[in-house]
């Protein structure tokens, strides 16, 4: 007699269960990390509570709305508060933003007005100026020679380096954030929004050759790089236009042969 296939769907488990497991499942790039580099529970702990913090404090105003959802004191609350606040490393940097500038500028220039309608993540002006800034100290962008009456415009400079290469511990680090992102919302949509066809993630595992995979990874990149370019350049000007994030990558399997 053939198995009944089981049913997974969410209906087929408590609702509470089938969330719980959901974020189990998302714990486990932090606790491998934390594992093989041999952190002990206390620290992870610790690192939790300030993820938890951080994206409490971006989501809510109030220390009272976010005591009530942690299901904590406010003073215990207002204690992380000023835990946190010491440490600085942990806050949020304008890299991922100016990055985000250098590599729509790299498509042609544009003026400020027009670089704060293209980055749908910036909802200040002034974060666009004062990245803009930045950029142009560092040499990265460029002013373009300004015409009477007409604002100024910014292009990337063709021979810096390309940030995702970076040695740079905060950029790269900021880039692994921006990744993350891409990678939270496709769950969210695939698992728990209304529209799961809005999202896709696909992983093929296969055998190759370590410099073959090298050259298939650059032809992945330089194929979504100027396709998404395409794309975008035709949805210009239309108001049913979405912002959508593509991520690609590729790593080495740890087997049984290590």
């Amino acid at each position: 007699m053939q198995a009944k296939a089981r049913d997974a769907s969410p209906q087929a488990i408590p609702y509470p269960e089938y969330m719980l497991r959901i974020l189990f499942t998302l714990f486990y790039p932090a606790v491998k990390v934390a594992v093989d580099s041999h952190y002990p529970l206390d620290t992870v702990k610790d690192m939790m509570t300030l993820a938890l913090w951080r994206q409490a404090r971006e989501k809510h105003a109030t220390i009272n709305l976010i005591s009530l959802i942690f299901g904590k004191s406010t003073r215990t609350v207002k204690a992380l508060s000023a835990r946190f606040n010491k440490g600085g490393f942990f806050e949020a940097t304008e890299t991922n933003l100016m990055r985000r500038i250098e590599d729509v500028l790299l498509e042609g220039a544009l003026t400020l007005d027009e670089l704060a309608e293209r980055l749908p993540h910036c909802n200040e002006f002034d974060s666009t100026r004062l990245a803009v800034k930045a950029l142009l100290e560092e040499g990265r962008i460029e002013e373009l020679p300004r015409r009477p009456g007409h604002p100024a415009k910014y292009r990337a400079v063709a021979n810096h380096h390309n940030l995702y290469c970076d040695g740079d511990w905060e950029a790269r680090i900021d880039a692994l954030g921006e990744h993350l992102e891409a990678v939270t919302e496709t769950v969210l949509q695939r698992f728990l929004g209304d529209a799961p066809d809005h999202a896709a993630a696909r992983t093929f595992t296969f055998k190759a050759r370590p410099e073959e995979m090298a050259r298939f990874r650059e032809e992945l990149f330089e194929f979504i790089r100027n396709r998404y370019r395409e794309i975008e350049a035709r949805a210009a000007g239309d108001a049913e236009a979405k912002v959508f994030a593509v991520y690609a990558g590729s790593a080495r399997l740890h087997d049984d042969e290590d």
